[in-house]
């Protein structure tokens, strides 16, 4: 793997030291001075690749979003069946959140405020999101492999149980560690075998009686 350029690489910590406040403290409470000692660079630096703190709050964003993006693009052009890009989909979400650690905090406080710093662009992208995860249920419907259901409804019914299990982590191990409750451990091909599971019976078409 080539080595970064010196700039690219100063532009990554920076992203990363951002990422890690904005997960910790939220956009309003997040310093740029805390962002550019944890990034090791003067605070200069940080407005030499960054308009403003929303612009590199935005990058971080952007960056996830175009990921999920481009990977549920690739899923979509797949010549396969719905229900086989309707599980790709499952896996790729969950990659996705474990890829990016930082990002289920930073979207719960930007849920929280009412998605308050989210640009045009940002949502577009999260919109095209929406569009191709709507676009495999609706081929599936019109094929006869999913029953109908409203895309809203079952987008969120497949990013919910992850969103709160994965964010809810914390509060498992605490219980764990208090001994309060022993809850088994879930690895990520368990996940994703279940949301997957969840996914085919929300979408299964009705047996006729």
């Amino acid at each position: 793997m080539p080595t970064p350029r010196p700039r690219a690489a100063t532009r990554d910590r920076i992203l990363q030291a951002a990422a890690a406040e904005f997960a910790t403290r939220g956009f309003a409470a997040a310093g740029v001075d805390r962002i550019a000692r944890r990034a090791r660079v003067n605070k200069a630096m940080i407005y030499y690749h960054f308009d403003s703190k929303l612009a590199l709050y935005t990058a971080i964003l952007r960056e996830v979003y175009v990921a999920v993006g481009d990977r549920l693009h690739a899923i979509t052009a797949a010549d396969v069946d719905a229900a086989g890009k309707l599980d790709a989909f499952v896996e790729a979400i969950v990659r996705a959140v474990d890829e990016h650690p930082h990002f289920l905090p930073i979207l719960m406080r930007e849920l929280a405020e009412g998605g308050a710093h989210l640009n045009r662009d940002t949502l577009q992208l999260i919109g095209r999101i929406f569009g191709s995860v709507s676009g495999i249920i609706a081929d599936g419907a019109r094929n006869g492999e999913f029953a109908p259901v409203h895309p809203a409804l079952a987008y969120f019914s497949l990013i919910g149980p992850l969103v709160m299990f994965r964010a809810a982590a914390p509060v498992r191990d605490r219980i764990t560690r208090l001994g309060i409750a022993r809850l088994p451990e879930v690895d990520r091909d368990m996940l994703v075998g279940h949301l997957q599971t969840l996914a085919r019976r929300m979408l299964a078409v009705p047996k006729a009686s």
